[in-house]
């Protein structure tokens, strides 16, 4: 008995040697600077797939942009920036004209959002429709949401404007956009948060100052 339970326990021995040898082989496969590289790429890929920001270069073919596009993008510009420039040139701040560029400001974040999820729709092997990019694509509309709900017109803008450039950033380091797209993209959004940000130069400078419906009572 006493040589049979020795023989059990080294084969049992034997055994637990021949599969730590065998996981040890795997776990070293998986160091593996190869396989980690290989592992690395298929997350990134099932994940966002990342460029290197070329600005200039995205720059060079707006001229690719479709007409509409390109003029219709310009044009929406203009609610941003006319109501810095209007309050600067009344030298009053008006809380109305902040009201409205913030619920303007929150309506393109939101819609720019939905520019993601309609390439996704279409799919294909540099816009892969994973977990990561649909959640992307439905965070813009809640941070335009949060920005509307702040108690303070100043930290909505300050929202909205820092929202409108994470997003401008992560747009331009997907690849799959085009580029004229992307270049579209950098000057509107540039546009767009320097215009929040002149609001808020004027919440600070001029909402110090006495109002014009002041000097009716």
């Amino acid at each position: 008995k006493l040589i049979l339970l020795d023989s059990l326990l080294q084969e049992m021995s034997v055994m637990c040697a021949v599969a730590g040898v065998q996981r040890c082989t795997r776990l070293s496969s998986l160091l593996n600077p190869a396989c980690v590289q290989v592992y690395t790429a298929h997350a990134v890929h099932a994940n966002f797939t990342s460029k290197k920001i070329s600005v200039l270069k995205d720059l060079k073919n707006l001229n690719e942009s479709p007409r509409p596009a390109l003029l219709l993008g310009l044009a929406g510009l203009i609610p941003f920036a006319s109501a810095p420039v209007y309050m600067l040139n009344s030298g009053f701040l008006l809380p109305d004209i902040v009201t409205a560029q913030l619920a303007y400001g929150a309506t393109i974040l939101s819609f720019l959002g939905g520019v993601r999820w309609g390439l996704l729709v279409k799919g294909g092997d540099k816009l892969p429709p994973s977990w990561a990019q649909y959640t992307w694509a439905v965070t813009p509309s809640l941070l335009a949401w949060a920005a509307l709900l702040m108690p303070e017109a100043s930290v909505g803008c300050g929202l909205c404007a820092a929202s409108l450039a994470l997003t401008a950033y992560l747009d331009l380091c997907q690849a799959g956009y085009p580029s004229w797209f992307r270049g579209l993209r950098f000057v509107l959004s540039s546009g767009a948060v320097i215009s929040l940000l002149a609001t808020l130069y004027c919440i600070y400078k001029l909402g110090v100052k006495k109002q014009a419906s002041d000097y009716l009572t």
